[in-house]
């Protein structure tokens, strides 16, 4: 069977880590770099209405900041609630207390928003370390989506925790493809060429990743008029309603894990 997982990562706008490490901060857009929470708010309730229409359930990789910002709840409450950092921090600029506070106090405030405390991680930045794993096995995190791996991986485990990467490919070109929809997002791929990577898939799990700005906010062209964010929001409608039609299942991230 085809199966694929849509997720998104619920975070901040345009985000990017400081030099120290620590919180991240958003692109100047005209105000500074503090935190914004706008575009992903916005992008949250396009998705989840996306969802609804085309009859699909996804995984929101939620920083918690940005869950509590947005209350983007409101609008994704159908699908599944991972986790995603508590303010978007580079895991790998941490130690290892510092890890582990940030993913306690993010899986507790997560289950405090939802009711039901996170079972899936995607590091923010897709920036892990091998000595992160026992530390989400600790927190109770059942499975990672911090890596790579090529069209027809099956997920596997490391350790306690089940990894399910998120696919890549080679173009027709000879170039590295992922489908992390990025490229798409700022105009440098069109949506049949993840359709194209979709079809080499005949078993395993096809994991596509977006962010919530990204609907509505292109990190080189800024924040997207409403024509260009309902261009966007088609362009992601046609990889979902193409794959559907060759006959993928579209699943949550925990009910694929092993």
């Amino acid at each position: 069977m085809r199966t694929a997982c849509f997720t998104v990562d619920l975070d901040r706008d345009v985000n990017f880590p400081p030099e120290a490490g620590g919180k991240a901060l958003s692109l100047d857009r005209g105000s500074g770099t503090a935190p914004r929470f706008s575009s992903s708010r916005k992008g949250a309730e396009i998705l989840a209405d996306l969802f609804d229409e085309t009859g699909i359930k996804g995984t929101f990789f939620a920083e918690s900041t940005a869950l509590r910002e947005t209350d983007a709840f409101r609008y994704i409450g159908g699908n599944e609630i991972a986790l995603h950092g508590l303010d978007h921090e580079d895991m790998t600029q941490a130690d290892i207390c510092e890890t582990r506070y940030i993913l306690t106090e993010a899986s507790d405030a997560i289950k405090d928003i939802t009711g039901k405390r996170p079972a899936g991680f995607r590091a923010p930045y897709m920036r892990i370390n091998d000595e992160h794993y026992k530390i989400l096995e600790n927190v109770g995190i059942r499975y990672d989506s911090s890596k790579y791996a090529p069209v027809g991986t099956v997920p596997y485990k490391i350790g306690g925790i089940t990894e399910i990467p998120v696919t890549e490919s080679t173009d027709r070109r000879g170039k590295r493809i992922t489908a992390y929809l990025w490229p798409m997002h700022e105009g440098g791929r069109s949506p049949e060429e993840y359709i194209e990577m979709a079809s080499e898939m005949k078993d395993g799990i096809f994991v596509i990743a977006t962010h919530t700005w990204h609907m509505t906010e292109s990190r080189k062209d800024g924040i997207m008029d409403e024509k260009g964010a309902a261009r966007n929001t088609e362009n992601v409608r046609r990889i979902i309603e193409a794959m559907i039609s060759e006959g993928y299942v579209f699943r949550t991230m925990d009910s694929v894990r092993i």
